[in-house]
């Protein structure tokens, strides 16, 4: 940094490169996750990819605000600095609410890949539909806050702005009810899931870390009450920009942690995959075939069991492995009652067990995790 840039404003500006750094990281993983690993990349993650770039353009702006003595007193700064300043600032707005309007349509995008209930993609589809007419609005009126633009930055050119209080208040209301919205659309589905009760509180704790998203919010409000009456702009920005920054990379970090499950199952297996959660039986019963009560869904066990063993043959010894017909059937006993008693010792036991399991109920498709990567 210059002489120009202030200790505030460098403070700010850490805590805006840790954020982006690692919102980058966790989208770099989901799309190592969804590119290489599963190669199934989605609309969802292109969206992502979109609001990482604007995260970092902000960064850019945010740069540009230190750099141009962000943090200072206005009346410290030269005219060509502070106008500087003040045209960095208002870039740096309709680029935040790029940014958070893309987390968010990505994120529904990822539902109606995720989940198959009609009502949810439904009411994805809604959301979606008013999150884009409500972000072009945001975004032109943020970009476009005063006619001529340059009254922005410059108060005294003849014009008109918009109440900035007004506009801020209302775009982080929107913010955090678009934001409760998301984080409540996918619980009921999850709850529903036939997982472990452990896999399925990982699931809905991987979605619910949305909530973050909205701390964050709310607690921008603050600093938006104290830009928003200030008569300093200049110095009481830093508080404002800061939380922007946060408040865009931390959306970014909740949407991408439900697409790298695949990666985290490898480092977590016992938390996160589902790959292990096949059907188990310790039955040595023959074969039968059933229904289940719970799911309807028709099953089969089939076990063989086969031995070869030492000494003389009884009922209790069980039969050679040339007793079994390729069926699993046992060959008639009796012929074999005069057989020379073999070398003695030796016992070899071989057990096949089979089950399969699963086909829903009539036509119903039942909801899985295969998706969430």
């Amino acid at each position: 940094m210059t002489t120009e840039s202030t200790a505030r404003g460098r403070s700010a500006l850490a805590v805006s490169a840790v954020f982006t750094t690692l919102a980058t990281t966790l989208v770099l993983i989901r799309i190592y996750t969804r590119a290489i690993m599963v190669k199934q990349m989605g609309a969802d993650d292109y969206a992502i990819i979109a609001s990482l770039i604007f995260s970092w353009v902000f960064f850019g702006l945010f740069v540009g605000e230190v750099y141009h003595d962000m943090g200072q007193y206005f009346k410290l700064i030269p005219g060509a600095i502070y106008k500087a300043q003040m045209i960095c600032f208002w870039a740096s707005v309709p680029i935040y609410q790029c940014s958070l309007f893309s987390t968010k349509i990505s994120i529904l995008l990822q539902y109606r890949r995720v989940f198959s209930t009609p009502r949810l993609r439904t009411a994805c589809a809604i959301l979606l539909g008013f999150i884009v007419v409500y972000g072009t609005w945001s975004v032109v009126s943020a970009w476009a806050n005063c006619v001529p633009l340059a009254k922005f930055w410059e108060p005294s050119v003849p014009g008109f702005c918009f109440d900035k209080k007004a506009l801020w208040f209302s775009n982080s209301a929107i913010h955090i009810l678009t934001d409760l919205m998301i984080l409540i659309f996918p619980m009921p589905v999850l709850k529903s899931l036939q997982l472990p009760r452990r896999q399925k509180l990982a699931l809905m704790g991987v979605f619910a870390l949305g909530g973050f998203v909205v701390i964050t919010t709310i607690l921008r409000l603050h600093s938006l009450l104290i830009i928003s009456n200030s008569t300093d702009p200049t110095y009481d920005n830093v508080g404002a920009a800061a939380w922007s920054a946060v408040e865009c990379n931390v959306a970014i970090i909740c949407a991408s942690l439900p697409s790298t499950r695949a990666f985290l199952s490898q480092l977590l297996p016992h938390i996160f995959s589902t790959a292990s959660n096949g059907y188990r039986s310790k039955t040595t019963r023959p074969s039968r075939t059933g229904q289940s009560a719970l799911t309807g869904n028709t099953f089969q066990n089939t076990n063989v069991q086969a031995s070869v063993i030492g000494g003389r043959k009884t009922v209790q010894d069980g039969y050679d492995l040339d007793d079994l017909s390729p069926d699993g059937s046992i060959h008639s006993y009796e012929k074999k009652q005069d057989a020379k008693e073999p070398f003695a010792g030796i016992k070899v036991t071989t057990l096949v067990t089979q089950e399969s399991n699963v086909t829903p109920v009539g036509n119903q498709k039942m909801e899985s995790t295969d998706e969430l990567v």
